[in-house]
This record gives structure tokens, C-alpha cells and sequence, in this order.
């Protein structure tokens, strides 16, 4: 609390700067603006008072760090950007005896390595993990240097993003080999009581796949679609008033990597959702595709359930009317109708048997091949179709946990118009953005600090 002596004298600072006038919404809409203003100054001059007496982290004239002997040099001035502007602070220089190699004992005792102090960086990267960079860029100046003082770079932005994410990364690929190598247990968090949901899919991310130097010293880029792969690990509970199941309070993993690799990665946030796996209710939730029903086994118990997406299935009967009855035609929606609600009610073998029948009709003989193509996906999946089973479990059926994560923790951020990743910039981006929508923003930013030696 502060002493009440302290906050007159701040007031009267403020009124002999800005002074106060308050005979509107529009006045005092400004006076909170000046205020803004005011406390980041005061944040600014009080910041670097802290850097003031930090000292220099002089250690002797010779010093031995990581087995190198290093003999001090002076003191150098290094300016950084703190969260309120900039900060200036001399730190102990030292060199390697054999002219080789610097050590600046406070930089690393503050995990300082580029020029900005970890709370900038914290809250910059907050803004960018939900804003294409210009505009987090207006919003974090607008906040922290409403005076319009010691604005960030685009190069500085990017340091951040680029730093952060490559953290988060090996924060991820530490707990994978602690997990799978070591043995060891990952630390519990938002635990799951009652049954878990495990939904997995992928979506393209646009990418720069290489480049070549062309006429004048410019660069051209090669640009493709590569596959993020994303997965949610989910709480799964009845909601009595729509009567229908609901994954709730789910958290991601994202990459851009093998699918053997990736299912490492959904196996730690399992681990880190739930103690003992063996004896949890886990139900796998996915489309068709192959890469995810080849590993789920690797992930499942005894008591785990492999469910196919009811919507996905519903979009190949889809497809399959429109090729047999013609787009909106009558024929089209009473097969299609009828068929779903068949899916809906666990009867899929009566649908392949009539599949088969129509495959094996004169009339449909030009569309044999496309028949027999859906025969096969409903066949493949016929063990994932129990739908009327499920619904009597009060278990989800489709998989729109992971489809809106598709668009909202992926999609909302890396595919606006034009985004264009480069390697590090999207196995970054996609790291900041699971730790953000999984509520772990601050908790990953701490862990990820670099600790002094």
C-alpha cells in the first residue's frame, strides 16, 4: 500500500505537468491517457535507478567461467530496451586469455543475451502471439510508450518472437527427453478428472522453402504449404441442458515436424494433464487420415475409445450423393439423409451393403471406382463408427475441439492475407501461440528463463 504522503506528492508531479480538468468524459478520458503517460515515465526513470544499482558484476581482475580463464577489460555501456523504454547500465568486460571470446558476468546473471529485458519481451510477445506484428507493434507503443519515446524496431520485434519461440521449443524437446529418455515425470497441470479427449488434425501453414539471390542482390523465395500439426487434450464433460458431450478447458501442442515426433509431444501434455494414464478414460478423436490412427495405439490403454470424426464421415456421404444424385437434387438429399441418420444409429453396415449394391448396379458403372473408394474409408473405419454406442456413453462424436483450433490457435494468427513463414519464424510462432491458448503464457515464460550459473 502505498503511504499516502507519497501518492499527494505524485499527484501534485502529475498536476504540474498535465494538469487536471474534469468537466467531461472527454476531459477525463484524457487525464487517464496523461496518466498512462505519467506512470510510464515514472516506470522508466524507476527502472533504470534498479540498473543503477545493480552494480557492474565485477569479479576480479581474473576470472574462469565454463573452464575459459577471462581477464577483466573495464566496464562497457550496454542500452537495452526495458519494458518502459530504454535503460543504460555498465557491466564488468572481460576477455579470454588467449584473445578469444568475451564473458560479461552480470548479462548472464540477468539472462541477458540481445538488447531487452525480459519483462519487454514478455509483454511484447503477449501482443504478438495474437496480432500480425505492425499492428501488435501500435498496440504495445500505445501501452508502454504512449510518449512516443524509444519505440521498438521491426528488427527488435522479430529478435523477441524469434527468441521466445526458439525457448518455448527447447523447453518442449527438454520435457520429451526428460519423459521418454529419462523416465522422469512431467509436472502436473489443470488436471483432468473423469474422461479425457485427445483430438488431433493438421492444417497448412504457408512457408518460404528456400531462396536464391537473383538480379540487383535481391532475394527470391521459393514459397509452399507445409503441414502444422496441431492436438488438443481436453476434459470431457455432459452438457444436460443440450443433452450432447463437450471438451472443455483444453490446452495444444502444435508443430511443424514427423508425426512420429509430433505424437511424442501430444504424449507429455497427456502426461501433464493426467498422473496415471493407465487407468484414464481416453477418447481419440480424429478424421481418416492415416497418420493419425497409425500412432494412436501407441498412446491408448485399455480403456481407451477411437472415435472418427461423425461430421467428417457425414462429408464422404456427402460427396458420394453428389456424385450418384446431382448437387441439391431430391435423390440427393433423401440418401443422404437416410444414410446419416443410419451412421447416427450404429448401422453401418447396412449402408456399405447397399454402397455395394449401387457399386455393383449397370447404371452407376462409370462411378464404380469412386464408390468403391468411400467402401473402403467407411470399411477402414468401421471400428471408429459405433456412434450410437458413444452418444450412450455421453461421448463426444466429432472432433470440432481440434477444427477450431485449426482456425483460431493457428489459423487466426499465421494465415491471415499474405503471411508468408519463414522455418524459425513459424516453429516459433506456433510455440508462443499453444502457450498462450493453453493459459500457460506466464508460467512457460519463467520456466524458460535463462538461469544464472
Amino acid at each position: 500500500m502505498w503511504n499516502e504522503e507519497i501518492l499527494i506528492e505524485l499527484l501534485r508531479y502529475f498536476k504540474r505537468q498535465f494538469g487536471i480538468q474534469l468537466s467531461s468524459s472527454e476531459d477525463l478520458f484524457e487525464t487517464e491517457r496523461n496518466l498512462l503517460k505519467y506512470l510510464v515515465t515514472l516506470g522508466r526513470d524507476l527502472e533504470q535507478k534498479i540498473f543503477d544499482e545493480v552494480g557492474t558484476g565485477y569479479q576480479g581482475n581474473v576470472i574462469e567461467a565454463n573452464g575459459v580463464e577471462y581477464e577483466f577489460k573495464g566496464n562497457r555501456e550496454k542500452t537495452l530496451h526495458g519494458l518502459f523504454g530504454y535503460v543504460r547500465y555498465n557491466r564488468a568486460y572481460y576477455v579470454g586469455k588467449d584473445g578469444r571470446g568475451s564473458y560479461v558476468p552480470l548479462d548472464e546473471k540477468l539472462g541477458i543475451g540481445k538488447k531487452h529485458t525480459p519483462g519487454c519481451s514478455y509483454f511484447f510477445t503477449f501482443f504478438s502471439g495474437n496480432l500480425a506484428y505492425q499492428q501488435s507493434l501500435k498496440q504495445f507503443h500505445e501501452i508502454f510508450r504512449p510518449d512516443g519515446k524509444h519505440k521498438l524496431s521491426a528488427r527488435k520485434v522479430l529478435d523477441m518472437d524469434y527468441e521466445l519461440g526458439t525457448r518455448l521449443e527447447n523447453k518442449r524437446q527438454e520435457e520429451i527427453q526428460e519423459l521418454f529418455e529419462q523416465g522422469q515425470e512431467i509436472e502436473s497441470q489443470d488436471v483432468i478428472v473423469g474422461t479425457m479427449g485427445v483430438s488431433i488434425d493438421a492444417t497448412k501453414v504457408r512457408e518460404k522453402l528456400g531462396e536464391e539471390l537473383i538480379h540487383g542482390g535481391k532475394k527470391k523465395y521459393e514459397i509452399g504449404f507445409r503441414d502444422a500439426k496441431i492436438a488438443t487434450v481436453s476434459k470431457v464433460l455432459w452438457d444436460k441442458e443440450n443433452r450432447e458431450a463437450k471438451c472443455e478447458s483444453s490446452s495444444y501442442v502444435s508443430a511443424i515436424e514427423h508425426a512420429d515426433e509430433f505424437f511424442k509431444r501430444i504424449w507429455v501434455e497427456m502426461n501433464r494433464r493426467c498422473s496415471d494414464l493407465n487407468t484414464k478414460r481416453i477418447v481419440f478423436l480424429g478424421d481418416g487420415a492415416e497418420w493419425i490412427w497409425n500412432r494412436v495405439g501407441d498412446l491408448s490403454n485399455e480403456y481407451s475409445i477411437q472415435i472418427l470424426d461423425f461430421f467428417h464421415a457425414c462429408e464422404h456421404l456427402s460427396d458420394l450423393c453428389k456424385a450418384l444424385y446431382g448437387e441439391q437434387s431430391e435423390e440427393f438429399w433423401k440418401h443422404y439423409h437416410k444414410w446419416r441418420k443410419m451412421f447416427k444409429k450404429g448401422k453401418v453396415e447396412r449402408v456399405l451393403k447397399e454402397l455395394k449394391k449401387i457399386r455393383d448396379a449397370k447404371a452407376k458403372s462409370s462411378l464404380r471406382d469412386q464408390i468403391q473408394g468411400e467402401i473402403n474409408y467407411f470399411e477402414q473405419n468401421e471400428d471408429r463408427m459405433h456412434y450410437d454406442r458413444y452418444l450412450k456413453m455421453k461421448l463426444p462424436i466429432g472432433s470440432g475441439t481440434v477444427e477450431s483450433a485449426c482456425k483460431n490457435v493457428i489459423g487466426g494468427r499465421m494465415k491471415q492475407g499474405g503471411m508468408t513463414w519463414s522455418e524459425l519464424g513459424a516453429a516459433g510462432m506456433l510455440q508462443i501461440r499453444v502457450s498462450q491458448k493453453s493459459g500457460r503464457y506466464y508460467a512457460d515464460f519463467k520456466k524458460t528463463l535463462p538461469r544464472a550459473a
